[in-house]
This record gives structure tokens, C-alpha cells and sequence, in this order.
């Protein structure tokens, strides 16, 4: 399943060279069928090879990996495949994928989730929205949906309240802790649905 994705005989053995290797195929399955795209599904498996080989290196087997401890190894890593070890969202959000990826499966046990906050009416309603207007992909909709529940969590649940600076500080913060990329899509997938609720869309 990894030929998908990757067809350099190079990166194909780097991948399935580590810890993670023989869960990667499977991995990389389950992101197709959750509808996510090519470039992100690369950019998801890149950053698992990375967590396999910092697992190995402090000791740890698949099924002991820890989030925490990777995270921590981002924030001074210089593995020369990994390009710095850049903390940004893709190599965080693929990691925790896949963490759940290996507790569907039996490898990891699950971890002890603290109870979340039930999600707003108004994004369970722009899910529903994006599915049966958008035919939006479930992959898609959980991120949409993601960004709402933050900036709602973060400013006031009432959009309407909302000020053009408190919206500013908002993306500010965000860009200091997952990089420009991150924040510009943000930023995007913000406007659009800011203009279609003003459309009455």
C-alpha cells in the first residue's frame, strides 16, 4: 500500500525500516479510506517513520509509543531525514493518527482520554451542512470542524461577537505553535465559511 504514495525504492525502505515499518501498509490503507489525499497521507507517513525511529532510539516498541516524548524530541530534533523535525501540524496530527490507528488494531492500549466538552450545536450543524451540500469526505469534515471547535473554545461560542482583532490574535497564536501553513489554511477555510454564512449558504 505504501507504492500508493511513494515510489522511490529509497524512501520505500526508510519507511518499513524502522519500528513502525510493518504497520505502515495498513496505516496508509486507512487513510485512503478516510478520504484523506495524497500529499497529506505522505506528509502523515513521513512523520510516523519519525516517531518509529525515536521510539527505537530510547528502547520503546510500537507498542509503548508516547506522544509526549515525541513531541518533546521535536522541539530540539535535528534527524537529518526528518529536516529538522519540524513541529508543525502535520507531523503532530499524523502521529496521533496513527497512535489510534495501533489502539484499533490491539498493538497500543488505549490511553486514558479526558472527557471532552460536547461540540457546539452550531458545528454539529456545519458537519451536517458540509456532508449533504459539500459531499464533503469524513477526513474533511473533522477538519473543518476541528478549526471551529477551537476558535469557538478559544473566543465566544456566538460568532457574531467575534471582532476582526479578536479573530487576528487568534490566528497569531495558532501560528506561533503549528507554522504559517497551518494558519494560512485556517485563515481560508475561515473566510469561506464566513462568506457563505453571509450568503445564507
Amino acid at each position: 500500500m505504501l507504492e500508493t504514495f511513494f515510489s522511490a525504492s529509497k524512501m520505500l525502505g526508510h519507511l518499513r525500516s524502522g519500528p513502525c515499518g510493518p504497520y505502515l501498509d495498513g496505516f496508509a490503507a486507512a487513510l485512503e479510506r478516510q478520504g484523506y489525499g495524497p500529499e497529506t497521507a505522505v506528509r502523515y507517513l513521513r512523520a510516523i517513520a519519525h516517531v518509529g525511529h525515536v521510539m527505537a532510539e530510547r528502547g520503546a516498541s510500537v507498542s509503548d509509543i508516547d506522544l509526549a516524548v515525541f513531541e518533546q524530541h521535536l522541539r530540539t530534533c535535528r534527524c537529518q531525514r526528518a529536516k529538522g523535525g519540524r513541529r508543525n501540524h502535520h507531523t503532530i496530527y499524523g502521529a496521533r493518527l496513527f497512535r489510534r490507528h495501533l489502539e484499533e488494531i490491539g498493538v497500543c492500549k488505549p490511553t486514558v482520554a479526558a472527557m471532552r466538552p460536547a461540540e457546539p450545536q452550531l458545528v454539529v450543524g456545519f458537519k451536517a451542512w458540509l456532508s449533504k451540500h459539500r459531499g464533503a469526505s469524513d477526513a474533511t469534515i473533522r477538519l473543518y470542524a476541528r478549526d471551529a471547535v477551537s476558535i469557538m473554545a478559544t473566543l465566544e461560542t456566538d460568532p457574531t461577537r467575534w471582532s476582526p482583532t479578536d479573530i487576528r490574535c487568534y490566528l497569531m497564536k495558532r501560528a506561533s505553535t503549528c507554522g504559517r501553513g497551518c494558519v494560512a489554511a485556517i485563515s481560508m477555510r475561515f473566510s469561506v465559511n464566513q462568506d457563505e454564512t453571509r450568503a445564507g449558504v
